[in-house]
């Protein structure tokens, strides 16, 4: 009797050890140690808005209406809207991220002690990009920062917008502005999709407007830890100076479907038919 109560006792240890340290526990982004993954699940959302991002959308509303493009016929045309469309917003999203990488990089670059002000503007954005607050800032802490805080090129945007949209005619994008597909997992954050099954319980997340949806979907990039292998050959491309594209980065998409590898040809063909990389000559740069 003992000698079962003893063996009862030592696999309920065993089970209580293996939850803690198992297979729940959360993976540690390889690109710095102090980066906090978050768990990924495909086109999984990166959260609601920032308080930043909703003053901002606040303060520079939108001037330009949704084109109809299921009512251009002619595809030539469609595409050509399609991309006047989006292009701006994809500019604007990346134009504010080099305002905050160059003022991480005059802080990174800075003999001078930190203030309280930008301690707590850091703070707010290594939260924001999914990694720990602390209490001081090292440089490499600012590096990791860096890291997820960088422009997803046009051409990559464009690609996927496309794919993902059906060339914005889809029912999320006409019915919920989501052009790219992602998911949300609160019950009413979105539309419930047709083909889902019964025992699935995430929605196609709605957004107030394209712009909003592309700001989204540029922050699950660099934020996801299902996308570390982009961001991982983005910052290479940084450290050898060398331009930042969406046939570079597009390998590092295979989370972003099921359908995997055939994803990932499938928006670098997108990029290379519609030749979308002349978009990267205009897009946001970062000051030489």
């Amino acid at each position: 009797m003992e000698k079962k109560i003893l063996w009862i006792l030592s696999f309920a240890l065993i089970l209580i050890l293996w939850i803690k340290a198992g297979p729940f526990k959360s993976e540690i982004d390889d690109t710095s140690q102090d980066e906090t993954a978050e768990s990924s699940s495909l086109q999984e959302d990166s959260g609601e808005a920032t308080s930043d991002e909703i003053s901002y959308f606040k303060s520079h509303p939108i001037q330009s209406e949704v084109p109809d493009f299921a009512a251009i016929t002619d595809i030539k045309e469609r595409k050509k809207t399609f991309f006047n469309y989006l292009t701006p917003f994809v500019n604007e999203k990346n134009n504010l991220i080099l305002k905050d990488r160059e003022r991480l990089n005059a802080l990174l670059n800075s003999n001078k002690k930190m203030s309280a002000k930008n301690k707590k503007w850091i703070s707010t954005l290594r939260q924001n990009h999914k990694l720990k607050k602390q209490d001081a800032y090292s440089k490499d802490d600012i590096k990791a920062l860096l890291n997820r805080l960088d422009i997803i090129p046009v051409s990559l945007v464009l690609a996927q917008a496309a794919n993902e949209s059906a060339w914005g005619t889809s029912r999320f994008a006409t019915e919920g502005n989501n052009y790219f597909g992602q998911w949300c997992f609160r019950k009413g954050c979105g539309l419930v999709p047709e083909s889902r099954s019964d025992d699935a319980d995430h929605e196609v997340r709605k957004f107030h407007d394209a712009r909003e949806s592309v700001f989204a979907y540029i922050d699950n990039l660099n934020t996801n830890a299902a996308y570390k292998k982009l961001r991982k050959t983005r910052l290479e491309l940084r450290q050898n100076n060398e331009a930042i594209t969406g046939l570079a980065l597009v390998h590092g998409l295979e989370h972003y479907s099921q359908r995997g590898q055939a994803y990932v040809e499938e928006i670098e063909g997108l990029i290379n038919y519609n030749k979308l990389w002349r978009f990267n000559r205009n897009q946001a740069k970062a000051a030489p």
